[in-house]
């Protein structure tokens, strides 16, 4: 009798046997303590993981965190948790889309490149989306306008509002 495909056997991940996560594109992430369902007769695996934006969100902390040089796999986790297409991502770094690509795709990251991303990850995380979009679409110019005030003031909520008005 021939084995059905919800035939399946219900794990929990331990530190013995861990659950390799896949699904943020990092090949080196692995739980414990999580629940997965297990089909042998394909050797699928299929998580239920809680709270998947913190587990994003904590890999994101820990990449801003490691001692080496981001690598491809990284740099394009960080412009997905940014929800940010590579066109515009590769425009705050300041290289051409398709030598943002070849970074994401394996080749070396400088120091400078790194650096940069993970400041702009920090940046742009802490923004409303609709902000950090705006960002994304800003076109940056050596110019610098010494005649352009920044006036701030509060509105009716006590929120600061800047804006920029020509002196």
């Amino acid at each position: 009798m021939a084995k059905q495909a919800d035939d399946f056997v219900v794990k929990v991940a331990t530190k013995a046997k861990p659950y390799h996560y896949v699904g943020g594109g990092l090949s080196n992430v692995y739980l414990v303590g999580v629940k997965y369902r297990y089909w042998p007769e394909s050797d699928m695996q299929a998580a239920e993981i809680p709270c998947l934006p913190a587990l994003l969100a904590a890999l994101a902390k820990t990449l801003l965190q490691k001692r080496g040089l981001l690598n491809g796999d990284e740099l394009r986790f960080l412009r997905k948790e940014l929800r940010m297409a590579s066109k515009d991502f590769a425009g705050l770094v300041g290289v051409s889309v398709e030598q943002y690509s070849r970074l994401e795709n394996g080749a070396t990251v400088t120091p400078t490149v790194d650096r940069l991303v993970r400041l702009l990850y920090v940046a742009l995380a802490k923004l409303p989306t609709e902000a950090a979009e705006g960002v994304a679409r800003t076109t940056w110019t050596a110019e610098v306008n010494q005649q352009e005030l920044i006036v701030a003031s509060q509105d009716e909520n006590h929120d600061w509002v800047v804006r920029t008005k020509a002196a």
